[in-house]
């Protein structure tokens, strides 16, 4: 959301969860309904990140992977993480791919991104193997029991497509008392345009470095949509005396060896602008951007060597233009 000064009746609330900050913003004057909307809003993100974090061994997720190779049947909150990151992993020729949980493990992405940075996390770590490439596609569903069937030795990691997901949910539950954005950690969802507005407000950002903090790179109106940006400039940690991060490059397992710095996707849903803003980082700058003009997607890469590559569509929405999705 960009920091400027707005109306009285735009009402706001911080909160941490699923391991960013989360900031609601709410068109309305009453701050009571206000009020109301965020602290139901807190409880579902809450509730989402005791079904779906990997990072918490009890969770429902954590007992899916667990149980690779047996049929379980699973609540109604993760049938729908599951075959929604399946849908995704389709959409995008399997560059999204929700199976990699041992590789993340492997490359040191073991416990909440906060720890990393505390230097927690720069030993060398013994997990289970086991086969952890693309086999999303071996993932069993069965619609009529609502099971799911892993792959033996396979996990889930649901991470960006479960916050993205959970932002959704969270929109629609506030868009009951008002028109509302929600960013999780940087990933924007908006609905309808605030009173008197052609939309929200929003800045991107230049990439993070450790000698120059962030600036924006473009501001510009955002209504009806999601924007996703996947980076590795700033989700990196030091493993076995090298320098890691939590994109894995579903081909070789390994953090993925990548000429883009950041990618940023602006999609309907934001399950799809999270999906191929991971897809686009993986594949590069320029084999990210025909990927994304081929599926007719608006999406921004900025490479290593700073150049800062953009589809028409993506141009459209930063020059304040409505867009069409």
């Amino acid at each position: 959301m960009n920091q400027q000064p707005h109306p009285t009746t735009w009402q706001s609330h911080t909160f941490r969860a699923m391991g960013s900050q989360i900031v609601l913003w709410l068109d309305t004057a009453d701050w009571r309904d206000a009020a109301a909307a965020f602290a139901e809003v807190q409880g579902l993100f809450a509730h989402n990140e005791s079904v779906l974090s990997r990072f918490r061994p009890h969770s429902e997720l954590m007992q899916l992977n667990g149980r690779s190779g047996q049929w379980v049947t699973v609540s109604d909150m993760l049938w729908r993480e599951v075959t929604l990151a399946v849908q995704m992993a389709e959409m995008t020729n399997g560059r999204f791919d929700p199976t990699l949980l041992h590789a993340l493990q492997q490359a040191g992405y073991n416990q909440s991104f906060e720890h990393l940075t505390l230097g927690l996390n720069h030993g060398r770590h013994q997990i289970q193997d086991g086969p952890f490439l693309g086999h999303w596609r071996d993932i069993e569903l069965d619609e009529t029991r609502q099971a799911v069937r892993l792959p033996i030795g396979v996990g889930l990691d649901l991470g960006g497509i479960a916050k993205g997901d959970t932002a959704q949910q969270a929109l629609a539950l506030l868009e009951k008392t008002g028109p509302a954005l929600v960013d999780a950690g940087g990933d924007l969802v908006a609905g309808s345009a605030p009173l008197d507005c052609p939309g929200w407000p929003v800045a991107l950002s230049t990439p993070w470095t450790e000698t120059a903090p962030t600036s924006d790179l473009a501001t510009f109106w955002l209504t009806n949509g999601a924007l996703a940006t996947s980076g590795i400039d700033y989700r990196s940690w030091v493993q076995n005396g090298a320098v890691a991060h939590h994109l894995i490059d579903p081909q070789t397992g390994q953090p993925a060896n990548t000429d883009a710095l950041t990618a940023t996707v602006f999609a309907p849903e934001a399950a799809v602008a999270e999906a191929w803003a991971t897809a686009t980082l993986i594949a590069g700058t320029d084999t990210g951007i025909d990927n994304l003009l081929e599926h007719d997607l608006a999406g921004l890469v900025i490479g290593r060597d700073g150049r800062i590559l953009a589809t028409p569509a993506m141009d459209q929405l930063l020059q304040g233009t409505a867009l069409k999705i």
